[in-house]
């Protein structure tokens, strides 16, 4: 077998649209065709070949939704190894201005939520782990965007 230093390894990418105004997110909930509801879970797929990773979730959603994002509403959010994946997955939420009528092949369910309302969801530990550093990621973007810079608070006095 011969080795090629430029091969790529694999990797994965999901994320959400978030309505800034409403702050709202898109979630999907997959049509598993028997009677007992799935968990939710962000749009996501594979990256193919040499293409990074952001240019993977602009894909994905493209082929998902049908929704052409633009480079520049798409925020990363993180990166980590995911051991049931066992490959590096990648978290990206992407700035929507319109709540279009969305929709998933297979009778796939797609829905807005506040992030109050996903902490009432079935999802997984890990899909709520990624939620949470995004809704962080975001609040922290909005605080900077606004120009707020929060008060170092003093533990100890002297």
């Amino acid at each position: 077998m011969c080795y090629n230093k430029n091969v790529h390894k694999p990797f994965y990418v999901s994320g959400f649209l978030y309505h800034l105004r409403t702050q709202q997110v898109l979630l999907h909930q997959p049509n598993l065709n028997n009677n007992s509801p799935s968990i939710w879970t962000m749009p996501g797929g594979v990256g193919i070949g040499e293409e990074d990773p952001q240019k993977s979730f602009q894909r994905i959603i493209y082929q998902l939704l049908g929704l052409h994002l633009s480079e520049k509403c798409i925020y990363p959010v993180y990166d980590y190894f995911n051991d049931t994946l066992n490959t590096i997955h990648y978290v990206f939420y992407a700035k929507v201005k319109t709540m279009n009528n969305l929709l998933m092949p297979d009778n796939d369910t797609l829905s807005w939520f506040s992030f109050k309302q996903i902490t009432k969801l079935p999802l997984s530990e890990q899909t709520k782990q990624d939620i949470i550093v995004s809704q962080r990621v975001i609040q922290a973007q909005a605080r900077s965007d606004s120009g707020i810079v929060p008060t170092p608070r003093i533990i100890y006095k002297t």
